[in-house]
């Protein structure tokens, strides 16, 4: 691996919603129907951090067409928005 483990990202500029699933594996393959998607509301000035599990075992994604941008019922104009993006490298002994 490149990096170790944990990252950790701010989101600045437009409020957005981020969808977490699990990454599909054949035990779920096998199944009918996917995974859920949980939402998480990032506003402004959010800071997410993100390891272990949840780093490994989970995808995530913001989703900009119409209807994935929903929080509490009510769409979300997504404007312009950074993401910055922190990892650390590992040693590379």
């Amino acid at each position: 691996m490149r990096f170790e483990d944990g990252i950790a990202l701010v989101s600045l500029e437009s409020s957005c919603v981020m969808h977490f699933s699990r990454v599909e594996n054949e035990a779920v393959a096998d199944r009918k129907q996917p995974e859920p998607k949980i939402p998480v509301y990032l506003t402004p000035g959010s800071l997410l951090l993100i390891s272990g599990e949840a780093r490994y075992q989970w995808k995530h994604e913001i989703n900009r067409k119409p209807g994935f941008q929903i929080w509490d019922g009510l769409e979300i104009v997504q404007k312009r928005r950074t993401s910055i993006t922190l990892r650390r490298l590992c040693n590379s002994e």
